[in-house]
């Protein structure tokens, strides 16, 4: 199974990290994290995976810790991925306001 891991860099302080297996072209596990510098360290503000074997959103708080799991399982894993890429580099700002609020 190939796996492949890279990082998205969104500006100086914003940066996505991408971690996927495939099999025979399919999609069968990721994990894509919404990543920012604060206070000095890298914190995961957001994510992405398949972690419980189903695709599924992480909404986080900086105190709070996981607010919630959005389960996707209407949609391929392939179609989540993609979405999930697309959300954090278009709604990164929002996301760490809502992570920070």
């Amino acid at each position: 199974m190939p796996e492949k891991d890279f990082e998205i860099w969104l500006n100086d302080t914003t940066r996505i990290l991408v971690s996927r297996t495939t099999e025979g072209g399919a999609l069968i596990s990721f994990a894509v994290i919404l990543m920012v510098l604060h206070q000095g360290a890298w914190t995961d503000i957001g994510r992405y995976d398949t972690a419980h074997g189903i695709p599924h959103q992480d909404v986080l708080h900086h105190r709070k810790g996981l607010v919630k799991k959005v389960w996707m399982d209407k949609l391929s894993a392939r179609e989540i991925y993609a979405h999930a890429i697309e959300n954090f580099r278009q709604n990164h700002t929002k996301i760490l306001h809502d992570y920070l609020a």
